[in-house]
């Protein structure tokens, strides 16, 4: 009978991390998103993930042996550059290792097949994408260990893997926003956590070295992960003097902390010998301007505010924080652990410069602790179903609502109708239960100030750099009259948005598959049919006749090169006569744009959509 109970329980949590499991896949199969040549490898995971195509088939790692335009349509790396003007991966190469069986994976399926063996191709997509969902279910297994060792039933964790996998930004992030770092720390922050439980249970040199070996790649994909030691060095300290006696502890065995702390450096050493490689220096700090800002962190904002709080877009998570509070008998060995590294966590995260974590769904900077709040939920859950059934009727009604949001959100965010970085409350609301992004949204987006938040002021602040440009600095502005503005969107030739790309110093290119901040322009409009182009940033379009008359948006003021004579073609076709005489076309190989035609043919031909 014992055993028959037993295989009805592993059922249960089982089945839940199957769904789960199914729902994400869902996500994927429904966007298809490897099949956009923008997506998947994109924005950070190109930084996490260069280190793989840049070693073993680009044999390049100091990205020497080119401009590093390896493709037609795109940069295919994206290095920062060092004060010598060295190239270096910006990330930390710890994700890098989760993907890397499924790199080679992917690079011999491609070897097999007529698809390109570039690291870049549909396969490799596809199989990051499915090494998202592996580590998500490797994850959800060991915190299905870590409860059940605590004598909770297998409904109570299936329910708290269902409502943590549907109904919180995991979800997200193990598809729609896939192979970002944060589902593979979640998978490492719990198998973390089972091995420290096992530790205290029993010093084994084998646990030892797993955990070094562990705390050295969470380190690794995010080093302010780093912080998960909070838990190793609190769990079971209940008072301060058993945090002194803990202390002792540890002095007692130096031996097995030393194992641990070379076990860690072992992991690092890739690493390090990269930047020493890369930078001529054993460490690097690859952020530039970027980084933290301790004296005022944006606590409140990052757990309530409309553009991006944990616990508006999460509010799954408050059960969990709530639990902390039941955590009752042998389960107050995790109050202490669990309080102290949130506490201190929660600080570190949104001091951060950037609080809100640039475009993305809601706080992902907490989805790697889920497997750790996961614990005071099931207590919370187990509290509840002692009382009433009323209150489990209401609770579980709140949840499947959740769930619902927050994969009616997934959805949203993916098409748009969620700003990825300017929510408001207003456009919140206006925007609630709606997957296409509403008419004449703009004036209800709150755009951040990127450059006042990276000085460490409020990015609601406004300054003389981000307020909009003023024409009358504008050589010879006597004889320009403006006109009026219009908010607009560019689409070449090729089907593809222009974009102004920060990435690559505020280079236009057209190779956007859709239009968001980065793809919208302000057209400043004057007399004789003349015209200006704003970027994002507020910086004027012009052309660079010292660099082939490529086309950038880097100025604070307007020139004769970047003034432009706008030829309505019909039928929303407009071209763009620079102050050389040339027209503005976008470069076969590159996509670049530059002022170099004679005659407005079809590369040089927009397609004008006015916001």
């Amino acid at each position: 009978m014992a055993s028959i109970s037993h295989l009805m329980k592993f059922s249960f949590s089982s089945l839940a991390i199957t769904v789960v499991a199914a729902a994400c896949l869902l996500v994927d199969f429904s966007l298809k998103n490897w099949e956009k040549e923008e997506r998947v490898i994109e924005w950070d995971v190109h930084s996490y993930y260069e280190y793989l195509p840049a070693f073993f088939i680009y044999d390049d790692l100091k990205f020497e042996k080119s401009d590093y335009r390896l493709s037609d349509s795109r940069y295919l790396f994206w290095p920062v550059f060092t004060d010598d003007g060295r190239k270096v991966i910006k990330m930390t190469m710890g994700t890098a290792f989760f993907y890397t069986p499924f790199f080679f994976a992917a690079h011999i399926y491609a070897s097999v097949t007529d698809y390109p063996e570039d690291g870049f191709s549909v396969p490799y997509k596809i199989f990051l994408l499915l090494s998202t969902v592996f580590y998500l279910i490797i994850g959800f297994d060991f915190l299905r260990k870590i409860l059940s060792r605590y004598d909770f039933s297998d409904k109570i964790i299936a329910t708290v893997i269902l409502l943590i996998g549907l109904g919180t930004n995991m979800l997200c992030y193990a598809s729609q926003s896939a192979p970002m770092s944060h589902v593979y720390s979640f998978c490492a922050f719990t198998i973390f956590i089972y091995y420290t439980i096992r530790w205290y249970e029993k010093q084994s040199i084998k646990h030892t070295v797993i955990l070094g070996l562990l705390f050295g790649l969470i380190a690794l994909v995010r080093p302010t992960n780093s912080v998960i030691i909070l838990f190793f060095i609190l769990y079971g300290v209940l008072t301060f003097s058993e945090l002194k006696k803990r202390l002792l502890f540890f002095l007692r065995k130096y031996l097995l902390v030393l194992v641990m702390a070379v076990c860690t450096f072992l992991v690092w050493i890739p690493q390090i010998l990269y930047w020493k490689a890369a930078t001529g220096h054993f460490f690097s700090y690859s952020y530039g301007d970027e980084g933290f800002f301790f004296s005022h962190p944006r606590i409140l904002e990052g757990l309530f505010s409309w553009r991006k709080g944990w616990l508006v877009y999460t509010p799954m998570m408050a059960f969990s924080l709530a639990g902390i509070f039941f955590l009752k008998g042998e389960l107050k060995k995790f109050r202490a652990a669990i309080s102290v590294f949130m506490i201190v966590n929660v600080y570190i995260v949104f001091s951060w410069w950037c609080w809100w974590y640039g475009g993305t769904f809601g706080q992902r900077s907490f989805i790697e602790s889920s497997g750790m709040l996961a614990i005071p939920f099931a207590s919370f859950l187990k509290y509840l179903s002692d009382k009433k059934i009323i209150y489990g009727i209401l609770f579980y009604g709140i949840g499947i609502f959740l769930i619902w949001l927050n994969i009616f959100q997934t959805y949203q965010f993916e098409f748009h109708a969620l700003h990825y970085d300017g929510m408001s409350k207003k456009l919140y609301f206006k925007q609630f239960g709606k997957l296409d992004t509403i008419p004449d949204n703009e004036p209800l987006i709150s755009w951040p100030n990127y450059k006042e938040a990276i000085k460490g002021n409020d990015c609601e602040a406004r300054s003389a750099d981000n307020a909009p440009a003023q024409i009358n600095s504008l050589p010879s502005s006597t004889d320009k009259k403006e006109l009026g503005r219009k908010t607009v969107q560019l689409k070449a030739y090729n089907g593809k948005f222009v974009c102004a790309d920060e990435t690559m110093n505020n280079l236009i290119i057209a190779n956007r598959d859709s239009a968001l901040g980065w793809e919208t322009f302000t057209l400043v409009l004057f007399e004789n049919n003349e015209c200006a182009l704003l970027s994002h940033l507020n910086k004027f379009f012009t052309v660079e006749t010292g660099q082939e008359d490529e086309l950038s948006a880097t100025r604070n003021n307007i020139c004769k090169m970047g003034t432009f004579l706008l030829e309505d073609l019909g039928n929303n076709t407009v071209a763009f006569k620079a102050g050389n005489g040339k027209y503005l076309s976008v470069n076969e190989r590159t996509l670049s744009l530059f002022a170099k035609s004679d005659t407005p043919s079809t590369q040089e031909q927009f397609e004008m959509v006015v916001k």
